[in-house]
C-alpha cells in the first residue's frame, strides 16, 4: 500500500515524522516538569469531601495526541502507549473513542490496546465498532472482544438465592471481607435520547463499578425490605442504596458531554447520605456507541467517590 508522507515541520537531521516525534518528546518533557494538566474527561464531586482529580501529565498528553493529532501515525503510537497504562478509565475512554477513528492503523492499535488492559467496560464499544472494513483491524476487535469477554464471565454473577421467588438474584462475593450491603437501583433520566435498553446498560455498569469496591457485598435486584434487613442483621454489614440519574447528554462543539447524579441513602430505608456527581466528555458524532462510553465515563467518575461517601456514613447506615 503506497503511503504518503505526512506535511510536518523539519528538525535539522530529521525527516518529518522524526520531527513530529521529537517536538513531541520536547513538549512532554516541558509538560510533566512544568504543568501536570487537568483531567478533563472525566470530574467528579461529593457533597461530602468535594475534591479536584489531576490527570497525570503523560496520560492527559498521550489521549490529546490520540484524539488530536493530524498524523496518523501519531495517534496509533499513542493508542499503543497508553494500552501501557493500567487503572486509568479516561484510557478506557479515549481507546474506546479510537476504534471509529478514519485510519485502519488507529483503529487496529486501539484494539490491541483495549485487549491489552482487558477492561470488560470497553466491550460496549467494541461490539459497536465489531465490523470493520479492514481485514487487519477486524482482527484486533475480534481478538479484543474474544479476550474481554472471557475476562468477564470469570468475574462474579448474580446467581439465584434460596428460595427466591421474585426472579431476585443474590450478590456477588465481595471484594475483601465484606462490611457494607448495596443495593443498586435502575438509572433515571429525563432526557429524550436515553431510552430503557440505555438505562438498562448503565445498571448493568454501576452494578459492576459497585460490585467491585472493597467490602462490598452486592444485593440482589428486586429484594424486599424484610430479606435486606435479615441479611444485614446476620451479617452484621451496614446497609447502602445506589440510585443514579444521566441528567444531560448534550453534543457541543468539544463533543458529546453526558453529567450524571449518583446518591447513596442506607438501606432499606433509602435516607440519603451523600450525593456524586460525575461529567465526561468524548469526541465523536454522538451516535450510540458514543453516548453509551459518555454515559459510562461520568458514572465511573462519579463512583470513584463512593469508597469515601460509605466509609464517611458508616456510622448512619442502617444495620
Amino acid at each position: 500500500m503506497c503511503r504518503r508522507r505526512q506535511p510536518g515541520k523539519m528538525v535539522r537531521g530529521l525527516g518529518p515524522v522524526h520531527a513530529i516525534f521529537a517536538s513531541a518528546r520536547h513538549l512532554y518533557a516541558t509538560l510533566t516538569v512544568a504543568l501536570p494538566l487537568l483531567l478533563t474527561l472525566g470530574v467528579a464531586t461529593m457533597v461530602l469531601a468535594p475534591s479536584t482529580a489531576l490527570a497525570d501529565g503523560r496520560t492527559d498528553y498521550l489521549i490529546r495526541l490520540l484524539s488530536t493529532s493530524d498524523t496518523f501515525r501519531v495517534r496509533a503510537q499513542a493508542a499503543l502507549s497508553l494500552g501501557r497504562i493500567e487503572g486509568e478509565p479516561s484510557v478506557v475512554t479515549a481507546l474506546s473513542q479510537a476504534l471509529g477513528d478514519a485510519h485502519p492503523a488507529v483503529r487496529t492499535a486501539a484494539a490491541a490496546s483495549l485487549q491489552r488492559l482487558a477492561d470488560p467496560s470497553a466491550l460496549g464499544a467494541l461490539r459497536a465498532h465489531g465490523r470493520d472494513s479492514d481485514s487487519g483491524a477486524q482482527r484486533a476487535l475480534a481478538a479484543a472482544m474474544e479476550t474481554l469477554e472471557r475476562v468477564a464471565r470469570s468475574r462474579p454473577r448474580h446467581t439465584p438465592t434460596d428460595g427466591a421467588s421474585n426472579g431476585s438474584t443474590a450478590p456477588p462475593a465481595a471484594a475483601g471481607p465484606a462490611v457494607y450491603y448495596v443495593g443498586v437501583g435502575t438509572p433515571g433520566s429525563r432526557v429524550p435520547s436515553v431510552d430503557a435498553a440505555t438505562l438498562r446498560a448503565a445498571h448493568e455498569f454501576v452494578a459492576r463499578e459497585v460490585a467491585s469496591v472493597s467490602g462490598v457485598a452486592l444485593a440482589p435486584d428486586g429484594e424486599s425490605s424484610a430479606a435486606a434487613t435479615r441479611t444485614i442483621r446476620q451479617r452484621h454489614l451496614a446497609g447502602y442504596f445506589v440510585d443514579s440519574a444521566i441528567t444531560q447528554v448534550e453534543d457541543g462543539p468539544r463533543g458529546l458531554r453526558v453529567t450524571v447524579s449518583v446518591i447513596v441513602g442506607t438501606y432499606p430505608g433509602r435516607d440519603m447520605r451523600a450525593m456524586l456527581s460525575g461529567a465526561a466528555t468524548v469526541q465523536g458524532g454522538g451516535g450510540a456507541s458514543d453516548r453509551r462510553v459518555a454515559i459510562e465515563a461520568a458514572l465511573r467518575s462519579a463512583l470513584r467517590r463512593l469508597p469515601q461517601a460509605l466509609a464517611a456514613s458508616g456510622g448512619s447506615a442502617s444495620r
